[in-house]
């Protein structure tokens, strides 16, 4: 038996980025169609395209926690299409590493979408707490909506270092004498 490793490097590498458009894998010739406005990556299958990955973004600004707060994360989503029963909208922290997005807090919303012939916008917010035992490197937030019936394909963003976990280690900073005087 012999094992077969695909292995397939998607989106930037180094100094390029990629345009929108489809690429073909020099080897098995499967076409791939990348997004380049929202960064992500299309299988060609079964006559559809599929995404391959939640997009990932540099987050838009950086957010301080410490175990016991609370992090409220908004989104918002433009859906068409029949009307779906238990829609879930998803929520989480957690880290990336080598092999992948780990979720550490995660919170779910359950949605019931209308019939929509048009594009129609939803909103939706989900507060998490940071538990105690916090990692520092808990420092992405990815949220998506998926399934339901009918199935709701996944669609969503990761936005990478969004927070920074502070307080896991006594600090002080800022020290100075203020005064001093013969008494």
């Amino acid at each position: 038996m012999t094992t077969k490793i695909l292995a397939l490097s998607l989106g930037s590498i180094g100094a390029l980025e990629y345009s929108t458009g489809w690429y073909h894998d020099p080897v098995t010739g499967q076409p791939y169609y990348y997004d380049a406005e929202n960064k992500k990556w299309y299988i060609y299958a079964a006559g559809i395209l599929q995404p391959l990955a939640i997009a990932e973004q540099t987050a838009p600004k950086v957010v301080s926690l410490m175990a016991g707060n609370s992090l409220t994360i908004s989104i918002s989503y433009k859906y068409t299409g029949p009307a779906v029963t238990g829609a879930e909208e998803y929520f989480s922290i957690g880290y990336k590493d080598a092999l992948g997005y780990h979720p550490s807090v995660v919170g779910t919303n359950s949605k019931n979408l209308p019939a929509c012939s048009t594009a129609t916008l939803f909103t939706a917010s989900k507060a998490l707490v940071i538990p105690s035992n916090v990692g520092d490197n808990w420092n992405h937030i990815e949220c998506k909506v998926w399934h339901g019936t009918p199935d709701v394909p996944e669609t969503g963003l990761r936005y990478l270092n969004a927070l920074t976990i502070v307080g896991l280690v006594a600090t002080v900073t800022e020290f100075t004498i203020v005064d001093y005087l013969k008494v």
